[in-house]
């Protein structure tokens, strides 16, 4: 039983913790979603993976956008009414 116990606690402080390679690649898939313009669905892995409430999430989804300089695309509505402003003009000139 020669040094049993301290081989066995350097084998495990040797061996990286599983939770953390867990945590980095659900962060990378966070990051990853917002790159491909699905802020909803990277709040939703944010809350799952911290727990956090939707305030804090939206908050840090917002830092990671800011810190990873991560250009977003405007939401539908905003296409939508330029779309229809631009309806609405042409009609006008026409008359």
């Amino acid at each position: 039983m020669k040094g049993t116990s301290m081989d066995d606690t350097s084998a495990e402080n040797s061996q990286p913790n599983a939770g953390d390679a867990d945590q980095t690649k659900a962060m990378e898939q966070i990051v990853e979603s917002l790159r491909q313009g699905n802020k909803i669905e990277a709040i939703k892995e944010y809350r799952e993976l911290t727990g956090s409430g939707l305030k804090e999430s939206k908050e840090a989804i917002e830092a990671l956008i800011q810190k990873y300089e991560i250009p977003m695309k405007s939401g539908c509505a905003s296409l939508l009414l330029i779309g229809l402003s631009s309806t609405l003009l042409l009609v006008f000139v026409c008359w």
